[in-house]
C-alpha cells in the first residue's frame, strides 16, 4: 500500500474531511533518500510534514524524526502543528498489514518533542547544528530551508546525522535568493525534486489571492507564490548578509538606552515604527516592529505616544518629508526627545551606509521573524544613474518604509554616539 493511501485511510478514518492533493500524494510516495520540495507559501507544506513524520514513526517502530526550524518561534510552531495532526489520527481505527491501527498512544511529550507508545520519537529544534550533531535520526525535515542562516552548517550536521541508519533528508521552502543550500540543492540534481504551486492547493481561494496580490509587491509574490530565485546582482543587502544579523532574542524586552524611527507611509498609508536598544557594547538590537496601515494621523500620534511612554527612549528620529511633517510637529509639541529628519539624497546614502556597516560587522541584530523587513532589506538596490550617479531605493512599485524606519532608528542611536553625547535620559517621563 502507498504511504499516500494509507495516509489518506487514517485521515477519513480520523474523519478530518481532508482529501490529500496530488502534490502531497506525489510527495508521500517518494522513497528517495534525498527529496527537495519548491513550493507556494500557504499550500500546506508544514501539514504535509507533520503528517509524514506522524506516520513514519507509525510504521517505523524505535525511529527518530528531526524537524529542524529556521528559528525558535517557528520550531515551536511547526510542532503544534504535529500534535494537531496527532490530535487527528488520535481517533482514526483501521487495519493494514495485519496490523490494527487504533488511538495512536503517546508516552511522554513535551514543547519540542514526543515519544509514541512503539518507542517512536519527533523532536522539533531550531537552527542550532551543535544540537543537530547529538542525533543519529531516520527521517530529517528542514522546514523553509531558504531561510536558514550558516545553512552550510546545517547542511554539515544534519548529513551524517542520518549516517548509519539509512536516513531520509527532506527540504521544504520558498525560493531565498539565488544563494545557499536550498538553491544548492535544488539546482544540484542530487534531490528528487518536487513544487508545490498555490494552484494546486484548492483550499486558497481567488478571493485570497486576489488580496495578496494586492498587498505583496512584485518581487514579493514571484518569490512567495510563483517559485521564483530571485536574482541579488544589485542588493545592497544580500540575503546572505542580513542572516548573519538574524537573532532569537529580538523580541526580548530592551533593558538599555532606546531609540525609535518613525517612517511616514506616502505610497500605501502607512507608518512603520522601529524601535531598537543600544546594548553596552554599541551592538544594536531591534525589538520592536510596527506597521500602522490606513490609519489616521491622530491615531498614529496616539499610537505613538502609547509606545514611547512604555519604553521612554531616547530619541525618537521622525520623517518630516512631505506629508510626514504635520505628525512630526505634532509629536514634538507632546513628546520629548523627538527629531525631524528630511530626507535628502545624501542623507539617505549615508543612513543606508551605516546599516551596511552595521551589518558587516555584525553589530545589529533583526528578528527572525521579521518577514516584511527581511525581504524589504533583500530587495532594496543600488541603481546606477545615466549621469553616473548612485541611487538606493526599493525597486519599481516596492516599497521601502521598513527599510527606512530601521534607517532612523539607526541614525538617530549612531547620531547619539558620533556627536559625544552622552546616552542617558535627560527628562522626566510622566
Amino acid at each position: 500500500m502507498r504511504r499516500s493511501t494509507l495516509a489518506q485511510l487514517l485521515l477519513g478514518a480520523a474523519e478530518t474531511g481532508i482529501r490529500l492533493y496530488e502534490w502531497q500524494r506525489r510527495w508521500l510516495d517518494d522513497d528517495s533518500t534525498f527529496r527537495i520540495l519548491l513550493k507556494s507559501r500557504g499550500v500546506g507544506g508544514s501539514f504535509i510534514i507533520a503528517l509524514e513524520a506522524l506516520i513514519e514513526s507509525l510504521l517505523n517502530p524505535g525511529s527518530l524524526t528531526l524537524l529542524i526550524s529556521y528559528s525558535q518561534r517557528q520550531s515551536l510552531e511547526l510542532f503544534r502543528k504535529v500534535k494537531t495532526v496527532l490530535g487527528a489520527l488520535e481517533r482514526a481505527s483501521l487495519s493494514w498489514g495485519g496490523e490494527v491501527y487504533r488511538s495512536v498512544k503517546v508516552s511522554s511529550e513535551s514543547k519540542t518533542q514526543l515519544e509514541l507508545g512503539n518507542a517512536s520519537r519527533i523532536v522539533s529544534l531550531p537552527n542550532n547544528p551543535d544540537a543537530i550533531r547529538g542525533y543519529r535520526a531516520d527521517s530529517v525535515y528542514i522546514d523553509e530551508a531558504g531561510m536558514f542562516r550558516d545553512d552550510f552548517e546545517v547542511k554539515s550536521a544534519v548529513i551524517p546525522s542520518t549516517v548509519g541508519r539509512g536516513g531520509r533528508l527532506s527540504l521544504v521552502s520558498t525560493p531565498k535568493g539565488r544563494r545557499g543550500w536550498f538553491y544548492e540543492a535544488w539546482t544540484g540534481g542530487a534531490f528528487s525534486r518536487h513544487t508545490a504551486h498555490y494552484s494546486e492547493a484548492r483550499h486558497i481561494t481567488s478571493e485570497e489571492l486576489e488580496r495578496l496580490r494586492k498587498t505583496l509587491t512584485e518581487l514579493e509574490w514571484l518569490q512567495e507564490m510563483e517559485h521564483e530565485f530571485l536574482d541579488e546582482a544589485n542588493a545592497v543587502f544580500p540575503y546572505e548578509l542580513i542572516l548573519q544579523c538574524i537573532s532569537e532574542d529580538a523580541y526580548e524586552p530592551a533593558s538599555h538606552p532606546v531609540f525609535i524611527g518613525v517612517d511616514v507611509g506616502r505610497l500605501r498609508d502607512s507608518t512603520v515604527i522601529t524601535a531598537l536598544e543600544r546594548l553596552d557594547d554599541g551592538l544594536l538590537r531591534v525589538f520592536h516592529i510596527q506597521e500602522l496601515r490606513g490609519v489616521d494621523f491622530q491615531t498614529q500620534e496616539n499610537v505613538i505616544a502609547e509606545l514611547a511612554r512604555a519604553l521612554r527612549p531616547v530619541s525618537i528620529a521622525v520623517d518630516k518629508t512631505g506629508i510626514g511633517l504635520p505628525l512630526y510637529e505634532s509629536l514634538s509639541r507632546t513628546l520629548p526627545g523627538v527629531e525631524g529628519v528630511a530626507f535628502t539624497h545624501n542623507l539617505k546614502e549615508a543612513m543606508i551606509a551605516a546599516i551596511q556597516s552595521l551589518m558587516r560587522g555584525r553589530r545589529i541584530r533583526i528578528p527572525a521573524d521579521a518577514p516584511e523587513l527581511i525581504n524589504q532589506l533583500r530587495a532594496y538596490q543600488r541603481v546606477e544613474t545615466q549621469t553616473g550617479g548612485v541611487r538606493y531605493e526599493a525597486p519599481r512599485g516596492q516599497h521601502d518604509d521598513y527599510v527606512m524606519s530601521l534607517a532612523l532608528a539607526v541614525g538617530a542611536a549612531l547620531k547619539r554616539l558620533t556627536t559625544g553625547t552622552a546616552v542617558k535620559r535627560v527628562w522626566n517621563w510622566p
